[in-house]
């Protein structure tokens, strides 16, 4: 096609999925035309009481390391100007975003029909996405999931895939449906599971992979959509967050959350280097 692909944007707008988006603001063959970050509003059901429901479910450990992945990045970001969600990122290439407390809103959608996108990208939504939001793009809405599907579709797949012991993972961009994480596939990347990793380690190259095929992807539409393939559901897996259960078989299996060098890398990746 002639021209950038119009790209509009439907994210939670944290630290993982802001560097996820960055490669797709730099890309030339890519015009940003509107984000809608989907925040809810704090008190009922806003981040602490998420916060507090997901510390009981899980245990404080888990709680307190997911907190961490939020409270860091952000602390940089203040400290230094960078822009390490998506509203600064957003604001410095001028691309004009809303916030919303649910996407599927009519203010979200009268939002993107108004940015006119050929291709709606969902990366870390909170939300399931309704099929009114998904026919706005001209060509497709596409997502980018940590995992090979239909493989450890749903939350944390970084986690589960440590908990069971898995040797690889990976990242695959689909075409979206009213369904979560069973689209065709455009493109997926194996990525190895180290000895050594932890959840946030395997977090942050699972980032950094998705938000080079998330480019990779772009640049292969439209004639890309004839070749996707149909995930084979009969070898889907689902998970949600874990259990305290859970992140104690995950640590019998010698894993860890995450390191003190781990923490560093978020910082030199939100430097952008």
């Amino acid at each position: 096609m002639e021209g950038p692909l119009r790209v509009a944007v439907i994210s939670n707008g944290n630290f993982f999925s802001t560097l996820m988006l960055r490669p797709c603001f730099e890309a030339r063959q890519v015009e940003m035309v509107g984000v809608v970050l989907v925040r809810q509003p704090p008190g009922s059901g806003g981040p602490v009481s998420r916060l507090a429901r997901l510390g009981r479910r899980t245990g404080f450990a888990y709680a307190r390391h997911k907190l961490g992945t939020l409270v860091l990045p952000k602390a940089y970001g203040v400290t230094t100007g960078t822009p390490v969600f998506l509203t600064g990122l957003s604001s410095r290439h001028r691309v004009p975003f809303r916030t919303v407390s649910n996407a599927n809103r009519p203010e979200a959608e009268s939002f993107l029909r108004q940015a006119g996108p050929d291709v709606l990208l969902s990366v870390s939504c909170p939300q399931r996405i309704s099929e009114d939001i998904l026919r706005i793009p001209r060509l497709t809405a596409i997502n980018v999931h940590g995992a090979l599907l239909p493989s450890y579709a749903g939350i944390a797949p970084y986690f589960w895939v440590l908990r069971h012991g898995e040797d690889r993972t990976g990242v695959t961009v689909h075409v979206m449906a009213p369904e979560l994480d069973v689209g065709p596939v455009l493109r997926q990347r194996e990525v190895e599971v180290r000895p050594d990793d932890t959840s946030l380690s395997l977090q942050l190259r699972l980032t950094r992979a998705a938000g080079e095929e998330l480019v990779a992807a772009l640049g292969e539409l439209p004639g890309s959509l004839d070749r996707a393939h149909l995930q084979d559901l009969s070898g889907r897996s689902y998970f949600t967050w874990p259990t305290q259960e859970d992140v104690r078989a995950f640590k019998a299996r010698g894993r860890r959350l995450a390191r003190l060098r781990d923490y560093g890398e978020v910082f030199r990746l939100a430097r952008g280097r």
